[in-house]
C-alpha cells in the first residue's frame, strides 16, 4: 500500500524542486514545527534516504514569545528522528526595523544564510502563502512584479509546495503521525497577513465560488514568467540601441521608438539607472518616453539624483550633475562597507544601494579589469574578427563595456539559456530561450560571461557552439566562484575570482533587480525570500 495522497504529494513536489539538482547538493529544511515545513521536513528526510543527498534542518527560534525556546527544540528533536542531520537550533535577535514581521524575516534570513552557502534552503510556502503575497502587492499598487509574489527557486531557496495547499500539509503531518505546532502569531489580527488569511481571503473564495488560493497562485506564476520574457527582451533592446563612438552610453531612438510599452519603459528605466540616475518613478519614465514617441523638440527630463536625459540628434543623452559623476558616493575597494550618503552634496542614494551588505568588486576596478581585458583579447585576436556572444541576461553590461574597450573591430550575438530538468551529470540539461541569429561555421567565438559559478551551463554551451563548426570557440568571464565549480570549464579570460558569495550588480540579479548597479556588491541577507 502507497503513502496518503497528502504525502505523496508533498514528496513528489519536493522531488521535482530538487529535480535539477546534483544529489551530492545539501538540502536544509527551514522548519518552524508548523504543518507546512514539518512535512517538507519529513519529504527531505524521506528524499534524503531514498537518493543519498546530505540533508539537515535549522530551526529558527526568534525569541518573541513565551515558550519560543521549549518549542524550537522540539522541533530539534523531531528533525533527529526523521533521520536529518544536521539538525541546528538558532536562537535570533529580532530589531524593530520595518515593524515585527519584517525584523523578524530579516533575522531569519540572516541566520539561514550559512546555509544557503553551503547548499539548498528548503521553504515550506504554500500556495495559500502565494495568495496572501499577491493580494499583498496589489494592495501596495507597486507595478507587476510587486503581485508576481514569490518564485519557486531564487537564489539557492527552493519552494516546493506553492502549488499546494495548506491543507495538503496537514493532511499529510496527520498522516504521518507528526505533532504540527500552531504558531500563536498566524491568528494575531494585528498582523496584516493575518487578516488577509482570516477576512479577506475566506470572503473571496465565499464571493466567487471557490479556487481563488489556487487561481491567485497560478496567476503568480504566469505573471512570473510574462515579466521574464519582458525582461529579456528588454535587454536585447536596450543591447541593440546602445550608441558607441563619441556619445557613447547614449540611447538611439529609432532603435526603440517602435517598441511596445511594455519593453520600451524598461529600456528607458534601464538606460537611466545604469547611466547613474534614480530610482526613477513611473512620472520619470512616462516623460522619458514622451522624448521617444511624442518629441516636439520639448526640454529635457530632470531625474533623481541630478541627471538630466535629452534628446539631441536623434539620440538620448544623460547628462551628469555639475561637478561629474564622481560626486557621487564613492566605492570602496572590496570588502569595504558602502556608503550610504554623499556629504558634498546631501544627497541620498538610490534605495538599492540600501539592500547591500557590502561592495566585492568597485566599479572603479571593474573599469581597470576591462580595459586589462580588452587589451589582452585584442593582442590575441590581432588577425582576427571576434565573435562576441553574450550570456543573456547578465552579461549585458559587461559585454557592452568589453566591446567598447576593444580597439579591433568585433561582432555582436547573444544567447539565452536555462537550466532545465533533471540532471546530475557533468554536462547538465539546458533549455535555449533564444539562439544566435546568424551561422557561426568559421567564426571565433568569444563567449561573454557576467559570472561562472557550477560550470554546468556553460560546459553545456561549449559543447552545443562546438558542434556549430566554428574556427574557435574562447571564454571570457568578468566573474569565477571557484568554490562552487562542479564541473572544469576552459575559460581562458578571467577577470576576478570571488568568494562563493551572493552577489548582484553590474548585470548580475536578484528577482530581477540590482542588475544596474554600477558595482559588484553582496547582498543583504533580510533581502532574501519572500
Amino acid at each position: 500500500m502507497g503513502p496518503h495522497p497528502a504525502v505523496a504529494a508533498v514528496r513528489l513536489a519536493l522531488g521535482r524542486a530538487l529535480a535539477g539538482h546534483p544529489v551530492t547538493t545539501p538540502a536544509f529544511v527551514a522548519c518552524s514545527g508548523g504543518a507546512d515545513s514539518l512535512a517538507l521536513a519529513a519529504a527531505l528526510a524521506f528524499e534524503s534516504n531514498r537518493t543519498g543527498r546530505p540533508a539537515g534542518l535549522v530551526c529558527i527560534d526568534h525569541g518573541l514569545q513565551d515558550g519560543s525556546a521549549a518549542q524550537a527544540e522540539r522541533v530539534g528533536v523531531l528533525g533527529y528522528e526523521l533521520g536529518l542531520d544536521p539538525v541546528q537550533v538558532l536562537r535570533v535577535e529580532v530589531g524593530s526595523a520595518g515593524g515585527p514581521e519584517a525584523a523578524a524575516r530579516a533575522a531569519r534570513y540572516t541566520a539561514l544564510r550559512p546555509f544557503l552557502e553551503q547548499g539548498l534552503v528548503l521553504l515550506g510556502h504554500t500556495a495559500d502563502d502565494q495568495a496572501e503575497t499577491v493580494l499583498l502587492g496589489l494592495g501596495r499598487g507597486s507595478g507587476p512584479r510587486s503581485i508576481a509574489g514569490m518564485r519557486a527557486a531564487q537564489g539557492g531557496y527552493l519552494r516546493p509546495l506553492l502549488a499546494l495547499r495548506r491543507s495538503d500539509t496537514e493532511a499529510a503531518c496527520r498522516a504521518l503521525g507528526l505533532p504540527s505546532w500552531q504558531d500563536p502569531h498566524n491568528s494575531d489580527p494585528r498582523f496584516r497577513r493575518v487578516r488577509l488569511r482570516q477576512e479577506v481571503l475566506p470572503l473571496l473564495e465565499d464571493v466567487l465560488a471557490g479556487g481563488v488560493v489556487e487561481a491567485l497562485a497560478r496567476t503568480a506564476g504566469q505573471l512570473q514568467a510574462d515579466l521574464d520574457t519582458l525582461e529579456l527582451l528588454a535587454e536585447q533592446a536596450l543591447a541593440a540601441a546602445a550608441a558607441d563612438g563619441p556619445h557613447a552610453g547614449s540611447l538611439g531612438v529609432e532603435a526603440v521608438r517602435r517598441q511596445p510599452d511594455g519593453i520600451l519603459s524598461r529600456v528607458l528605466k534601464a538606460w537611466a539607472e545604469r547611466g547613474g540616475a534614480g530610482p526613477l518613478a513611473a512620472a520619470h519614465v512616462r516623460e522619458l518616453g514622451r522624448l521617444v514617441t511624442d518629441w516636439r523638440g520639448q526640454a529635457g527630463v530632470d531625474l533623481p539624483g541630478g541627471y538630466r536625459a535629452e534628446r539631441v540628434s536623434g539620440t538620448l543623452r544623460l547628462t551628469a550633475p555639475a561637478g561629474g559623476p564622481s560626486e557621487r558616493p564613492c566605492r570602496p575597494g572590496a570588502g569595504a562597507a558602502i556608503e550610504t550618503s554623499s556629504a558634498s552634496r546631501g544627497e541620498t542614494v538610490s534605495v538599492l544601494d540600501d539592500d547591500i551588505e557590502a561592495v566585492v568588486v568597485s566599479a572603479e576596478d571593474i573599469r581597470t579589469k576591462i580595459t586589462e581585458l580588452a587589451g589582452t583579447i585584442d593582442a590575441d585576436y590581432a588577425d582576427r574578427e571576434p565573435l562576441l556572444v553574450g550570456v543573456l541576461k547578465g552579461a549585458v553590461m559587461f559585454m557592452s563595456d568589453l566591446a567598447r574597450g576593444l580597439s579591433r573591430p568585433s561582432t555582436m550575438e547573444f544567447m539565452a539559456c536555462s537550466s532545465y530538468g533533471s540532471s546530475t551529470t557533468s554536462s547538465g540539461v539546458v533549455r535555449i530561450l533564444k539562439d544566435l541569429d546568424r551561422d557561426v561555421a568559421g567564426r571565433d567565438i568569444l563567449i561573454v560571461e557576467d559570472i561562472i559559478d557550477s560550470g554546468l551551463t556553460l560546459s553545456w554551451l561549449l559543447k552545443n557552439l562546438h558542434a556549430r563548426n566554428p574556427a574557435s570557440v574562447e571564454v571570457v568571464a568578468l566573474l569565477r566562484k571557484p568554490d562552487a565549480a562542479k564541473v572544469p570549464v576552459p575559460v581562458k579570460y578571467v577577470g576576478f575570482d570571488i568568494p562563493n558569495e551572493f552577489v548582484v550588480g553590474y548585470g548580475l540579479d536578484y528577482a530581477e533587480r540590482y542588475r544596474d548597479l554600477p558595482y559588484i556588491g553582496r547582498l543583504k541577507p533580510s533581502v532574501y525570500g519572500g
